[in-house]
């Protein structure tokens, strides 16, 4: 992951166009260690400005399938936490990442809501739910996770 993370932050560096979004806090947080203090300088003015913007934020992305509801939220914690003391708001994520579960889940739905997303990607789609959505072209949808966190 070293190397990737570095080649991104020289490819935003280089051109102002450029935006990455990166998902796991875990192999961020390894690789933010090992930078020197201008290099952290040269970041965060990235994630100011959104052109390296965090997403989902955990430590890293669980599986749905088998994770216990508590690990689920120990993760996160710990991963936004380290976001929000080192880049503070600007790099509270805004968006839930689901790309690679093994199925989705209501509860999942339920946490995102509650930490304040304001969106969710995620993959894994059934096949003919994908066929029926592109052609109904009702690809965005409003997840209804839980009766109780109020009306939509």
């Amino acid at each position: 992951m070293q190397s990737i993370i570095d080649s991104v932050v020289q490819g935003l560096l280089q051109d102002p166009l450029r935006r990455f979004i990166y998902v796991e806090s875990a192999f961020f947080s390894r690789w933010w260690d090992e930078q020197d203090d201008n290099m952290k300088e040269q970041v965060k003015m990235l994630v100011e400005e959104g052109r390296l913007e965090f997403i989902g934020g955990a430590w890293s992305m669980n599986d749905e399938a088998v994770a216990h509801y508590q690990s689920i939220i120990d993760q996160f914690t710990i991963g936004l936490h380290f976001l929000n003391e080192t880049f503070g708001e600007c790099g509270r994520p805004r968006v839930g990442w689901q790309i690679d579960p093994f199925g989705h889940s209501r509860e999942q739905a339920s946490l995102f809501t509650k930490m304040g997303f304001d969106g969710l990607f995620f993959a894994r789609l059934d096949y003919r739910d994908k066929w029926k959505r592109l052609f109904n072209k009702t690809m965005e949808m409003i997840w209804k996770s839980s009766s109780n966190l109020g009306k939509l």
